[in-house]
């Protein structure tokens, strides 16, 4: 059997690296489940985590290049770390636990591994569900989840709660009436040639892991979000319009003109400024019809107070990263 190690499962094309996982999980023992779409082996400990095989790259991985420190990875062909740094990572978590395991085929092109799942008679119970399919190093994503225990005990390991618009969970979690939550992987740039992957981060957060699903709990509940738009019907109308970037929705209001927007000691002027739920501030832009978040700055009022979101004059909109937006106004 060809050895599974980093380098082999970058290389693989999707269904080769189904076939090489099966044998894997059969070689550490486990019962496996091969149907179109998805990858199931059942574990002994209560938890599922959840990976996907397919990446947005159209070749395969054929040059791997490293940083002179070997800390980062890249590939001209693009290091396809969204997902398979999630799939290195669940191997290396369970040497240290045997959970239950889902490996999804297809999410880039609309969760169709998770769909099928849905759609099937499998049902595992546990306690909660990990995803590892997220970029940067500490992020935990919980979507439309909303059971505040359950995220008090995924940060309590370090992680901090961020924003996502949607990925296989929000299909499996409401199937499974679980809790669950996407952690970050390592890897930046997603659905960009130049992705790379930062190794260190994504061995540190699947020990992370690995601790975490060692913990005794009960079963965290899947609790629906109220006031957003739902994982399994909403958000299909806000996948990924290109397999490049992922767009998301987000509730913003406007600020008030008379804030000012600092960056530090700096303050900005930006047009058309909104705010989320967060604090986090985004610059409207109207030929793209949509959101930029402005990192790292905040919204001031003239009485010194912090700008706060105002749910009721808040409108969804489409949110975009920086370099999709650039991309698309340099083409217009």
């Amino acid at each position: 059997m060809q050895e599974l190690t980093f380098e082999t499962i970058l290389r693989l094309p999707q269904m080769e690296l189904k076939k090489a996982l099966k044998a894997e999980l059969k070689n550490r023992g486990y019962p496996v489940t091969d149907k179109p779409g998805y990858l199931y082996a059942e574990g002994t400990m209560p938890v599922l985590l959840v990976a996907h095989m397919d990446t947005v790259h159209r070749r395969p991985v054929e040059q791997i290049c490293y940083s002179e420190d070997r800390a980062v990875a890249m590939s001209p062909q693009g290091i396809g770390g969204d997902d398979r740094c999630g799939v290195w990572m669940i191997l290396q978590i369970l040497r240290a636990a045997k959970c239950h395991v889902l490996f999804c085929e297809d999410e880039e092109i609309g969760c169709i591994g998770a769909k099928n799942f849905t759609r099937g008679n499998l049902q595992p119970r546990v306690n909660y569900i990990v995803e590892l399919d997220r970029h940067g190093s500490n992020d935990a994503v919980f979507y439309s989840c909303d059971n505040p225990e359950f995220e008090d005990f995924i940060t309590s390991f370090g992680f901090e709660t961020a924003d996502g618009s949607c990925s296989d969970i929000s299909y499996i979690a409401p199937y499974l009436e679980t809790a669950a939550v996407n952690i970050s992987c390592g890897y930046y740039c997603e659905h960009q040639r130049y992705e790379y992957i930062r190794l260190e981060e994504m061995k540190l957060n699947a020990n992370r892991v690995a601790q975490m699903v060692t913990q005794p709990t009960g079963h965290f509940e899947y609790c629906e979000r109220q006031n957003c738009f739902s994982g399994r019907e909403g958000y299909q109308f806000s996948m990924w319009d290109t397999l490049r970037e992922r767009d998301s929705y987000k509730w913003l209001s406007s600020l008030p003109k008379d804030v000012k927007v600092k960056l530090g000691t700096a303050e900005l002027t930006i047009p058309y400024a909104k705010i989320d739920q967060r604090g986090n501030i985004y610059r409207y832009i109207p030929e793209l019809d949509a959101g930029v978040l402005t990192e790292h700055t905040i919204a001031v009022l003239p009485n010194g107070k912090k700008a706060i979101y105002n749910p009721k004059c808040a409108k969804c909109y489409k949110v975009i990263p920086l370099t999709r937006a650039l991309e698309i106004l340099n083409a217009i």
